[in-house]
């Protein structure tokens, strides 16, 4: 992904579950509580890219003296939850059914979101359950994108001469289950829809214009 990758900024800003782990002045609107300390133990939704900072970078414990632990690692200021993305209802129901899934309403940036979190924990399992639901996923993808019929049309051109008009149509992609099936896409399987999509319909004018 690239700095400007907008679908990158998007799935960064998607806001995780988080519990800090430290009293800290001054924060307590982000609970609506202005000029009230954010207390340990509070959970807040926060964007991956703030909770991904915040889940590494610590403070050291103090003693109730307010001396410094010798030796003690530091406590990192939130802890990051499981996102709703990722919960045992949908690793189930993706277990269930993968190509029934609507994983748009789940995250419009599912995938992209699992890559990061899977980074972030180096979530095997996940990543096998994210790997399986992407190929199944991929073949019904593939399926409606070949869904191409190239009309061929012959056309006298002012100067009399013969041409061929290629007009491509979506095969059968106006029938309501192919619909209902793309209304399921998350960004990153549109952009795959899209891509193959108009692979085919190339692969097919060649073919008529050979």
């Amino acid at each position: 992904m690239g700095y400007y990758d907008i679908d990158d900024v998007l799935t960064d800003a998607c806001e995780i579950p988080c519990k800090f782990k430290h009293d800290i002045p001054g924060l307590g609107y982000l609970e609506n509580n202005p000029g009230k300390p954010i207390r340990n133990n509070s959970k807040l939704l926060l964007p991956l890219w703030l909770a991904r900072i915040l889940a590494i970078v610590g403070e050291d414990p103090v003693q109730e003296d307010g001396t410094m632990l010798d030796d003690a690692e530091s406590i990192p200021f939130v802890e990051l939850m499981t996102p709703d993305a990722f919960s045992a209802k949908v690793i189930n129901a993706i277990k269930a059914d993968p190509v029934s899934l609507d994983v748009h309403s789940i995250s419009p940036h599912f995938f992209a979101l699992a890559i990061k979190w899977i980074a972030l924990f180096n979530d095997k399992e996940l990543a096998a359950i994210v790997t399986e639901l992407m190929l199944q996923r991929a073949q019904e993808i593939n399926n409606h994108a070949s869904s191409v019929t190239i009309d061929v049309k012959r056309q006298i051109d002012i100067t009399g001469d013969n041409s061929t008009v290629y007009s491509t149509n979506a095969g059968n992609l106006g029938n309501n289950n192919n619909s209902t099936f793309l209304l399921t896409l998350d960004e990153f399987e549109k952009r795959v829809y899209k891509q193959a999509h108009e692979s085919y319909k190339d692969a097919k004018r060649w073919m008529y214009h050979k």
